[in-house]
């Protein structure tokens, strides 16, 4: 066979493997449910706290796993880090871990009840002290799954008698707010 012929050949199976229509994902695998999505909240919200707790804080996570915060979320916390970084002998953000609504790191943290609200899970984050789990969530992670891809909406600290202070967005909120005044 001649380098003639065997382009030729070669351009004809190119062409007609190309013509041959794809299986379409929908035939290769069911579409992912609500269960299946609760899982991956549950699997990305574990590793991600197995990374971040002890030895990682805010500022690594807006610089190697930004992927993990949705983009409201990542600009908010960037702003924040930013106007601190400004004055740092005044307290002018964030004056705890917002990612564990703690100031003291527990030795480590695990996953507790996930719960679905809209298109959003929940999922609480219990410390763990000196072997023993807490009593109540530390904080609930608010996760958007799509597609099998995580990412971290808000973060909510429960209810409190200013409601500006129950989530991290609202605090990044009112945090901004009163930089403003200033």
């Amino acid at each position: 066979m001649t380098k003639k012929e065997m382009c030729r050949s070669l351009l004809f199976l190119l062409a007609a493997a190309s013509s041959i229509p794809a299986q379409s994902k929908s035939a290769q695998s069911p579409a992912p449910g609500p269960k299946d999505a609760e899982r991956s909240s549950r699997t990305f919200v574990q590793g991600f706290y197995t990374w971040y707790v002890p030895k990682h804080g805010v500022e690594d996570v807006l610089k190697y796993r930004r992927s993990a915060l949705s983009p409201e979320l990542y600009s908010a916390l960037k702003e924040d880090l930013a106007a601190s970084a400004k004055n740092p002998d005044e307290v002018e953000g964030l004056d705890f871990d917002p990612l564990l609504n703690a100031q003291d790191v527990a030795e480590r943290y695990a996953i507790g009840k996930v719960t679905a609200k809209g298109a959003t899970f929940w999922v609480d984050i219990y410390g763990i002290w000196s072997g023993k789990k807490s009593n109540k969530p530390d904080v609930a992670a608010e996760v958007a799954c799509k597609e099998g891809k995580c990412l971290f909406v808000n973060f909510h600290y429960g209810k409190t008698e200013l409601p500006e202070y129950e989530n991290l967005l609202s605090v990044l909120k009112a945090l901004k707010k009163e930089r403003e005044k200033h």
